[in-house]
């Protein structure tokens, strides 16, 4: 990453429940179903940092940048409408979606208390959304979908995630914003497949050492949480290059360990106190945090 130093900039994260207008709903509804091509990789909002380190004359990298994660939008349904679906309905949908060979089913805004466990059934599936319904668990059988590829499951009630989910291989996108989880499952440490994580917004405290299991992470999110303190073991994560960590207000340090996430180039910091590091440091934004961690620690010949 480049020493070049810019300052982080004020950036609001895109309503989940705000649809995109006109043509944009449906460039977005082309893209959300290509995501199994291209990774399902977000578009990057950068801060001034990170172009101005692309300027620069020494032809370093770009500096890290602050930014926020954008929300996963999908095409159907219409945005501000919640079906009220009956467990026939929701049956009736899954036998649909069997009969007819469908690699995505979308049963998003449904006010689903309960996900039948028939959905064992659909294995060729690789898309299954669940956003914005009443789930407070999942059944054993999602692991029986061996070809899931996106696990969208925010804006639920969800406290904990069934051990089966180690099962889902080729697992690459899993959404858990908005929903109650007080610590990261330790079944998603074992979902190695993943490049995308979203945790935002439940009341999870601590990133566990298994964080180093995922190393083909390229996007974390935990911004909104409780978290404390993050462990060494994240500078392992040599693939991740976005890291959302802004307003974790119990968060006061970061580990030196950081620094050796060399691809890392998008890094958001705000309203996390980070006390233990020097104000002016601090005050400088990501970038200057980053230098710091690699200048100061013990890392400094690695970095």
């Amino acid at each position: 990453m480049s020493s070049t130093l810019g300052k982080e900039k004020d950036s609001k994260e895109k309503d989940p429940k705000a649809g995109p207008p006109g043509k944009e709903r449906e460039k977005e509804a082309k893209a959300l179903a290509s995501f199994g091509k291209d990774g399902g990789k977000e578009a990057k909002t950068k801060g001034k940092d990170a172009k101005e380190g692309k300027k620069d004359g020494g032809g370093a990298p770009p500096a890290v940048a602050f930014s926020v994660d954008n929300t996963i939008k999908r095409p159907n349904p219409a945005p501000g409408t919640r079906k009220k679906s009956s467990n026939a309905e929701v049956i009736k949908e899954l036998n649909k979606c069997r009969e007819e060979n469908s690699m995505r089913l979308d049963l998003s805004k449904r006010s689903i208390q309960m996900l039948p466990t028939s959905i064992k059934e659909l294995t060729q599936l690789a898309e299954l959304y669940l956003y914005s319904n009443k789930l407070q668990s999942l059944p054993a059988e999602v692991g029986c979908l061996a070809g899931l590829v996106t696990l969208a499951l925010s804006e639920n009630s969800l406290t904990s995630l069934p051990d089966s989910l180690d099962s889902l291989k080729k697992l690459r996108m899993l959404d858990l914003r908005h929903n109650k989880l007080r610590e990261i499952p330790a079944v998603v440490y074992r979902v190695t497949s993943l490049t995308t994580l979203y945790l935002r917004f439940n009341r999870i405290t601590a990133v566990e050492k298994d964080i180093h299991k995922l190393s083909k992470l390229t996007m974390l999110s935990i911004r909104e949480n409780k978290i404390k303190q993050l462990p060494a073991e994240i500078g392992t994560l040599e693939n991740l290059e976005e890291l959302y960590l802004n307003d974790n207000p119990n968060l006061h340090s970061l580990p030196f360990e950081l620094a050796l996430c060399s691809k890392l180039s998008i890094m958001s910091i705000e309203n996390c106190p980070l006390s233990h590091l020097p104000p002016q440091i601090v005050a400088g934004g990501p970038s200057f945090i980053i230098q710091f961690l690699k200048m100061q620690g013990p890392y400094r010949a690695m970095v």
